[in-house]
Order: C-alpha cells, then structure tokens, then sequence
C-alpha cells in the first residue's frame, strides 16, 4: 500500500478551524503588503514568520492559512513587487493620447519616483535570493523593452535606441540607490536630462537631427 503523502503546512492549516486572531482574518494580499512594507522598514533579515506575525498581530496558524512556508511568501512577494511596478510603467506607455516625446518624459519621472525605499530593498535582497533576482530582471527588461519601442517610435535607429534607453534605465536606477546621499532631481531637471539624452525637439516630439 502506497503511502500518503504528507500535507503541507497551508493544507493542515486550512482542514483545521480557522485561525484565531488580534484582528480582522487577514487576505493573502494582506501578507504581502504587510510583508513588503516590513521589508521597507526594517530590511530583509524582518522577513520572517515570526517578525512579520508579530507586525501584523496575528498567530503563525494564520501564516500557514496562506502559505506552506517563508519562500512562498518571498515568491508572492517578488510577483507582487514586479507587476506592480510592471503595471505603472506598461499603463504609461500606452497612453496614446499623449505626444511620443511626453510620454518619454512621464516614464522618466517615473523611474525616478517610484517608491524608492522599498526598490532599493528589494534590489539590495536580489542579491541574496534567486526568485527576487528574476523579479528584478524581469521588470528592468520590461521598462528596457518599453523605453527603446518609444525611442524607436519616436525615430531613432535600433543601435541608438537600445544605447540610450539604457542610460536612462541606469539613470533611473542609480537615482534610486543614491537618494539618500545626492539631491533629489527636481521635474526641470529631470526634463533637462531627457532633452540632454534624446536631443533639445526631442521632448517636444521629434528625435535629434
């Protein structure tokens, strides 16, 4: 005779009545807003089942209603950080109504104020955990891939495309590792940068003659 196999964590939790709380019963998005803003605040070595039942007043049962164990809730963590940053940049780009050249200028600023505490966090954790890693990647070919279709649109040759929408990916994510310690670039500047990488009618909607 076969065997059965063993319940996960999640499987036990969830036969079992339903987990006593401090508060409200909390959603999986719950724990992974909870999670990611414990990640902002105190750093990657928060992470942890205990730290974060603690955060949210809750018990580990109501942890394992929801997740097997910590690498599932990194793995929902990473996803959720990735489509979200995925999603603003992608509903940028496909806004038709606006010029080519604002568009360009809109994403800019976006890679610049996004929430920049828990991007340097997360780009600091992919260092040591791989899904993390793919997520990171993941959403700088994403804003890569976007940012070049819009040059190309906008008229510049393929070579030239991929080399400056590059630099203002590297920009935008050297911007967020040195907020803290360098001046915090103001919209004049930000415009100024992008007519200084993409030519002066640039902005206004033409590539560089």
């Amino acid at each position: 005779m076969t065997a059965d196999r063993p319940k996960s964590r999640k499987a036990e939790a969830q036969q079992q009545r339903a987990p006593r709380s401090r508060g409200p019963r909390l959603t999986q998005e719950d724990w992974v807003d909870g999670a990611l803003a414990l990640l902002a605040a105190e750093g990657a070595s928060a992470v942890r089942i205990a730290r974060l039942c603690e955060a949210l007043g809750v018990t580990k049962g109501s942890f394992y209603w929801h997740f097997d164990d910590i690498d599932q809730l990194v793995e929902a963590m990473a996803d959720r950080w990735g489509a979200r940053q995925a999603r603003m940049i992608g509903d940028l780009a496909a806004v038709d109504s606006m010029p080519i050249g604002q568009r360009l200028e809109a994403m800019a600023g976006l890679l610049i104020e996004r929430d920049w505490l828990v991007e340097a966090t997360v780009r600091e954790w992919s260092r040591t955990h791989p899904r993390v890693e793919t997520a990171v990647r993941e959403l700088d070919q994403r804003i890569f891939d976007t940012i070049r279709a819009a040059l190309t649109e906008l008229g510049f040759d393929g070579a030239t495309a991929r080399l400056r929408a590059g630099a203002m990916v590297y920009l935008g994510i050297g911007f967020i590792h040195g907020r803290g310690s360098l001046p915090i670039p103001t919209r004049a500047e930000v415009h100024a940068v992008l007519s200084l990488l993409l030519g002066s009618g640039a902005v206004a909607g033409q590539p560089e003659g």
